[in-house]
């Protein structure tokens, strides 16, 4: 029998093999900066550790480890002289954060603490743990109480709410100091997990509803709450394409497209595929959808996803968005670029760490001349939605300012349905989705009409 310790942060057990599989991962990590996902598969392959369970728990380990990754450097940097830390192997600084997250955040009791240290002799070789058990036992059996009064204010805010500096004080700067407080502390715990129900699959969504013991969501069609879904069930309709596991702002987004029956559609940016799947399923599965991708690998993923949802109509484009290649006007362009992702940091921790504001600027850039190339192909009364997983203006309202001045025959309308808050800078006809309000992503969404 494996020898296991209760997990409450994580509502499961924590075995070596699963402590194994996260370290190995969070390692991978920092040293290719692949994503987490990808490590755990590598790591899984490379250790011969496959069991479901064990990969459940690793994964959420890794999540919860990187969720508070510059507090648990900053307690650690507490117990651990600098010199060490920055001589350290990846996989030591990797065994280092998950123990000041078990201790510090996830306030596991001194003998759980004392297991961990165990395994990590058997994972590392007491050889090679031997000259940090020192700095180890200063780590897990401290007694003092750490808390970061005496840091700067904006550093204090960060590690506290988990959060680059940069991203505090830009957050502040727009939303001022007790909203941006509220965005950044919510961002501490996922959020919900939505689904849409798939009529091309399963026309009886009140029989799914009742399967998935899901909570309808007033004024959104077809999309559903799952905290209290059955798992079981929940894989099986969402292998068969009749629910599409997919975010309530993401879903929204869809809806305000609003395509119809014999349509014509470009999709740009189109992987993973929900939004051409939903586009489809509002059309009836009637028309054309020009769904344009520029990975070959995201193409793949994208032809999965359409292909388990049942939809017919939808035509993959292997191009840049910034130039698709087609030669036809349509009657909707659904935008939805490459962003900060300054939206999902409290679904997907790990992209905090990784976006910068000079990135931030290259993607602003990146997305007004997707925006650009899209409307040129949107014929005259026809319906430009532009959207994003970001909270910043500069991907948002800044942009949509921009191009509505280049092109003055495109028009804000409103939107249906409008379940979110008001764009920034007088923009209300824009929609809004903050997690810390909506329990769902971070969200921008604008819908645009060209005139005649």
């Amino acid at each position: 029998m494996r020898s296991a310790i209760a997990s409450e942060g994580f509502g499961s057990i924590l075995t070596k093999d699963s402590l194994t599989l996260a370290i190995e991962a969070l390692s991978w990590m920092a040293y290719t900066g692949i994503g987490e996902r990808s490590s755990l598969l590598k790591a899984s392959r490379q250790l011969g550790l496959n069991n479901a369970n064990d990969l459940r728990q690793a994964h959420r380990l890794i999540m919860e480890t990187i969720r508070f990754e510059n507090r648990v450097d900053w307690l650690i940097s507490q117990s651990i002289p600098e010199e060490t830390i920055k001589h350290v192997s990846h996989g030591i600084r990797s065994l280092l954060r998950v123990l000041a997250y078990s201790k510090y955040v996830d306030a596991k009791p001194a003998k759980q603490l004392e297991v961990i240290v165990a395994w990590a002799r058997q994972i590392f070789g007491w050889r090679d743990l031997q000259q940090y058990e020192e700095d180890i036992a200063r780590l897990v059996s401290s007694s003092q109480r750490y808390n970061f009064r005496d840091l700067p204010e904006v550093k204090r805010v960060a590690v506290e709410t988990c959060h680059p500096a940069w991203y505090v004080k830009r957050l502040t700067q727009i939303f001022g100091r007790s909203l941006a407080l509220k965005i950044l502390i919510r961002n501490l715990r996922p959020v919900s997990t939505f689904a849409r129900v798939n009529p091309i699959k399963n026309t009886d969504e009140g029989l799914v509803a009742k399967q998935l013991n899901a909570v309808k969501m007033n004024g959104v069609d077809n999309a559903y709450l799952l905290e209290r879904s059955n798992q079981p069930i929940r894989s099986k309709l969402s292998a068969s394409g009749e629910i599409v596991i997919q975010d309530l702002a993401s879903i929204v987004a869809g809806l305000v497209a609003s395509p119809k029956a014999g349509q014509s559609v470009l999709d740009v940016c189109a992987s993973p595929g929900n939004k051409t799947t939903h586009l489809a399923a509002q059309m009836g599965n009637q028309g054309e959808i020009y769904s344009v991708e520029l990975s070959a690998d995201r193409i793949l993923h994208w032809k999965q996803e359409v292909a388990r949802s049942g939809c017919s109509i939808a035509s993959p484009i292997m191009a840049d968005a910034s130039s698709p290649p087609i030669k036809r006007q349509v009657d909707v362009a659904m935008v939805d670029p490459p962003c900060s992702n300054t939206g999902v940091f409290a679904r997907d921790p790990v992209s905090k760490w990784r976006v910068t504001l000079g990135r931030i600027t290259e993607l602003s850039l990146r997305q007004s001349a997707i925006l650009q190339a899209a409307s040129e192909h949107v014929r005259s009364g026809g319906t430009l939605v532009y959207c994003t997983c970001s909270i910043l203006p500069e991907e948002n309202e800044f942009a949509v300012e921009t191009f509505l001045n280049k092109n003055p025959e495109f028009k804000l309308v409103p939107q249906t349905p409008f379940v979110g808050s008001p764009g920034l800078r007088g923009l209300t006809k824009c929609q809004r989705f903050y997690s810390h309000l909506h329990d769902c992503n971070g969200y921008f969404i604008a819908k645009m009409a060209k005139t005649n």
